[in-house]
């Protein structure tokens, strides 16, 4: 099983054809840039941390719902090398349905113009 999803995938997902989790791993700063819809944001520096957190730590941290190991949890960043590693560490916390969205944001971009803007 690979642990790559294409675009044309999670563009099936977030039009609503499938339950999934959509974690954006890139840092604060750079979500100025805009976020994929749906997405979550977890940064990088945080993301170990956040596999380990009690459900209610977790939800007061991130604000949304702590993912359960058989989740489909997706990770993105800005060029694929980060969410690679977190979709890694996922799966070896046993999070195994844990996938990486190689093509990231960039790719994203390149078909949906209204990427979303980050307001927190």
């Amino acid at each position: 099983m690979s642990n790559i999803i294409t675009r044309d995938e999670l563009k099936k997902l977030i039009d609503g054809q499938g339950d999934y989790l959509l974690i954006d791993v890139r840092e604060k700063d750079e979500l100025k840039y805009g976020m994929i819809p749906t997405a979550k944001n977890i940064s990088m520096s945080e993301i170990i941390s956040a596999f380990g957190m009690e459900p209610d730590e977790f939800e007061k941290k991130f604000k949304f719902p702590k993912f359960r190991k058989d989740d489909n949890i997706i990770f993105y960043c800005r060029t694929g090398g980060r969410s690679h590693l977190a979709a890694i560490m996922a799966i070896s916390k046993g999070f195994v349905n844990s996938k990486n969205f190689k093509g990231s944001i960039w790719e994203w971009s390149e078909i949906d113009v209204n990427v979303k803007r980050y307001e927190h």
